[in-house]
């Protein structure tokens, strides 16, 4: 992967786990040894800040755009995640960043990151054209039901007309109901979003407790090690995803 790379997360509808993904994919990226800054441009919902142990911000986005701070204030070294910083969304809607605003505002930080990831907010209303801007490739997250996955396919055309290469990340799978025939097979959800495949994310209650207390995933945890390969396949290893009954 180039470096300076810019990445926007998105989905069809909330609650897909674009945040959980930014967040997990970031660290997953320091463990490879990347220099990452995340960008939450979920405005008026942020939750990376807190996902990532970072408490007490002072300065966010719309601070740099409205003159009260230089760029590097609004940044936040996690600290329970070496090398991975965080960029916090504004605290609510009417301080929402242009396009040309966040296109410029990334151009600067691909000097000093190696990976730069914004948390796209759901829909496809201002802030998702906000956050695909100065994106130069996108995960689209969905989870594994229908509606999702269609809401995904909708997203990936719009990403598609703006020339950004998409992958597709299947979020809080469980295996067993997929297995038994009770929920739509990985397939079905590839085939309906219309998108090739970089990764599959187990449902995992210790992704729900990390997020809620800011605390990085278990090493040994089965989400840990996918996020972990995902990073790999997103610096340019072959990697075959693992067996459901592995997950």
């Amino acid at each position: 992967m180039e470096s300076g790379f810019v990445t926007v997360v998105t989905s069809g509808k909330g609650g897909a786990g674009k945040s959980t993904v930014a967040a997990g994919l970031g660290c997953a990226l320091a463990g490879q040894g990347l220099r990452v800054l995340l960008i939450d441009g979920d405005a008026g919902l942020r939750s990376l800040d807190l996902m990532l142990g970072i408490g007490g911000t002072v300065y966010d986005m719309s601070d740099i755009f409205a003159g009260n701070c230089e760029p590097i204030r609004a940044i936040y070294p996690s600290p329970v995640c070496p090398n991975v910083f965080v960029v916090p969304a504004p605290l609510s809607l009417d301080r929402l960043c242009s396009p040309d605003d966040l296109r410029r505002l990334c151009k600067g930080f691909t000097l000093h990151y190696d990976a730069v990831i914004i948390d796209s907010p759901a829909g496809v209303g201002q802030g998702f054209a906000a956050a695909v801007a100065p994106a130069e490739r996108a995960l689209v997250v969905t989870t594994p039901d229908m509606v999702c996955a269609r809401d995904a396919q909708i997203v990936s055309r719009l990403l598609e007309d703006r020339g950004l290469s998409s992958r597709l990340i299947i979020n809080r799978l469980r295996p067993a109901p997929v297995r038994a025939g009770k929920m739509p097979d990985v397939d079905e959800i590839i085939d309906t979003a219309g998108l090739q495949l970089i990764g599959i994310l187990p449902e995992d209650e210790q992704v729900a407790v990390a997020n809620a207390n800011g605390r990085p995933l278990p090493a040994d945890c089965s989400a840990s090690l996918c996020f972990s390969n995902i990073a790999r396949r997103f610096l340019g290893e072959e990697l075959p995803l693992a067996r459901l009954d592995k997950m």
